[in-house]
């Protein structure tokens, strides 16, 4: 057979492989997994359809395999899930052959007929499997397999003193446990010293279809060994039951022999805090393929998923990595981290983009000293642009491209930023119907109030050590209670972080109660009103609320008309959205 991959033609063996030979192989340690495969996922009621499929002798699908030099293989292997319990001296055999589709398939049957004490998905105990042969003689093939948990009372019933089953038992009940078909010589001796009078010639016919099925394989020959990347591609083109695999998998698989990846990321993670913090898990790979990314644009590479996993070892080696890692730990995330440079309060709840942070690791990567004054003007324009919400890599690549050029001293101003700023200066630009809290510009104007340093309301503490909520300015139930249904009540305009104490104090208070209350807090901490007033004042200065708008909300009370409230609200809307803007092109002009 011939299959075409990258405009080349792949060689694969057609050849039928008898089933139980590959399980007892993967016991063994022949066969085995490529480490970027995934984890087993199939549930004990998968491995029961499974057996009874074989049972009928129906096609299960075919297997892709590897043949590979076992002193030089092309990927790291990885045994079968418990294959290293049940067979302690596994590591005196190296794998010849790689699984690269048909994992669930060899990991199920094998569980069933070897019986690591290894619970399953969706359980927390370990399940032994049975073919009910009662079953088989009335052809009832629907219920002829089951499984029962390892600790529970019916299975232990099944066992002698010393845990191995009693064939009496077995017998009265007439169950075939799957471990007897571990070996064909021990299975036949028990078959026809115990079995086979007690029922037809048929229920052997139906073991005998375990016993004896061909496997469909397409087999990969050793040529293959020196094309580790035509391999991984091929195997995530075809795979189509296991867990889709990320390019970063991929990219592991190929750069086994040029550089550990999975090790060298779980070094960089357990050594540098400020990855740590930012990648919170080790097992999230974003930030490993973050690093990566940036090291192609670095070098002028595209970054396309089928690109990039493509890239050899002048992109990605032991010397590149340790460098990324290093830019990353002492100059990048120590920016982001920095509050008052991004105003990123939270990594996960308040970075707008990461594809951002990639670049900006990009441009240290090729510049080692930036220009961070046009980075950052790229950076806010891509934040409150939206630049990233759809289709991000060629945007990546265009911006990074069009950044360096700048940096490099061409006059021309990145497309991002040029665009942003005409449609602020002519008045095009709006926040008003902004509410998504997952939106780069509703995150935007948040890390704008955090790059103040903002302090709460009522406790006089600086809020962005705590954990907070976006709240109302203009309370959402008073203006509720008022009757009002304006469309920019949850508006990222009318929004701003509190302690959600302070937040549960004034939620349905008028705006002028809650500020009357913020002037008695200051007084009673000694200062006299017209100072009290003033600290108010500068206390909502932080959040975007100057002095005129501190006169709204003074003056917005529970007597005032409806329309004179909403108009107050209107008003108080407009004016936040204008010093906002003025905010933002400051800092992209």
């Amino acid at each position: 057979m011939r299959l075409e991959l990258w405009g080349e033609c792949m060689e694969l063996s057609h050849v039928p492989r008898n089933l139980l030979d590959l399980v007892k192989k993967a016991y063994e340690g022949e066969v085995a997994l490529p480490d970027f495969q995934r984890n087993f996922v199939w549930t004990r009621q998968d491995i029961e359809e499974l057996i009874k499929s074989i049972l009928e002798n129906m096609f299960i699908g075919t297997f892709l395999i590897q043949e590979i030099n076992p002193e030089n293989p092309p990927f790291k292997t990885i045994y079968i899930r418990g294959a290293e319990e049940v067979n302690p001296n596994i590591t005196l055999r190296k794998p010849r052959t790689l699984i690269l589709d048909g994992q669930q398939r060899l990991t199920s049957l094998f569980y069933a007929i070897y019986s690591p004490n290894l619970p399953l998905k969706n359980t927390t105990k370990p399940y032994a499997f049975f073919i009910d042969l009662n079953k088989l003689v009335k052809d009832d093939i629907d219920n002829a397999v089951f499984s029962l948990s390892k600790d529970c009372r019916e299975y232990k019933t099944l066992l002698n003193e010393d845990n191995s089953f009693d064939i009496e038992k077995l017998k009265e009940r007439g169950f075939l446990p799957l471990t007897f078909l571990s070996d064909l010589l021990e299975f036949n001796e028990i078959w026809y010293s115990h079995f086979n009078s007690l029922f037809p010639k048929k229920v052997y016919g139906y073991i005998i279809n375990i016993l004896k099925y061909q496997v469909s394989t397409l087999t990969l020959g050793l040529s293959y060994n020196d094309k580790p990347e035509q391999v991984v591609v091929l195997f995530e083109r075809i795979n189509k039951t296991g867990v889709k695999l990320s390019p970063y998998d991929l990219l592991v698989a190929r750069f086994y022999k040029i550089i550990k990846l999975r090790e060298k990321w779980a070094e960089a993670f357990e050594n540098n805090i400020n990855i740590k913090k930012f990648a919170g898990n080790v097992e999230d790979t974003k930030v490993p393929y973050m690093f990566i990314q940036a090291l192609a644009l670095s070098k002028g590479m595209s970054i396309k998923s089928r690109d990039l996993i493509k890239i050899d070892n002048s992109i990605l080696n032991e010397e590149s990595w340790n460098k990324v890692v290093n830019i990353a730990e002492n100059k990048v995330f120590q920016r982001i981290f920095d509050i008052s440079e991004y105003g990123i309060a939270d990594v996960e709840k308040w970075n707008p983009y990461t594809p951002t942070i990639t670049l900006i690791l990009a441009f240290f990567l090729k510049y080692d000293i930036p220009d961070m004054d046009k980075v950052n003007k790229w950076y806010w324009s891509s934040v409150f642009s939206e630049r990233y919400s759809g289709s991000t890599e060629s945007k990546m690549m265009k911006d990074f491209k069009e950044v360096s050029q700048w940096i490099e001293g061409n006059n021309k101003i990145p497309e991002v930023v040029e665009n942003l700023r005409i449609e602020i200066q002519s008045g095009v630009y709006s926040l008003k119907k902004v509410k998504s809290p997952g939106s780069s510009k509703y995150k935007g104007v948040f890390n704008l109030i955090f790059k103040n340093r903002p302090m709460d309301f009522y406790k006089p503490d600086n809020i962005t050590y705590y954990d907070l909520e976006d709240h109302h300015i203009f309370p959402k139930g008073f203006l509720r209670n008022k009757g009002i249904s304006n469309e920019y009540i949850d508006s990222v305009l009318n929004k701003t972080p509190i302690l959600d104490e302070t937040n549960r104090r004034i939620s349905r208070k008028s705006p002028s109660k809650y500020i009357k209350e913020m002037i008695e807090i200051q007084k009673r901490s000694g200062l006299p009103e017209d100072e009290a007033e003033n600290k108010v004042k500068e206390i909502l200065k932080g959040h975007f609320i100057n002095e005129e708008m501190f006169e709204i909300l003074r003056n917005t009370d529970d007597p005032l008309s409806k329309d004179e409230i909403e108009e107050n609200f209107n008003r108080f809307i407009e004016l936040r959205e204008k010093l906002i803007l003025e905010k933002i092109l400051e800092l992209i002009s």
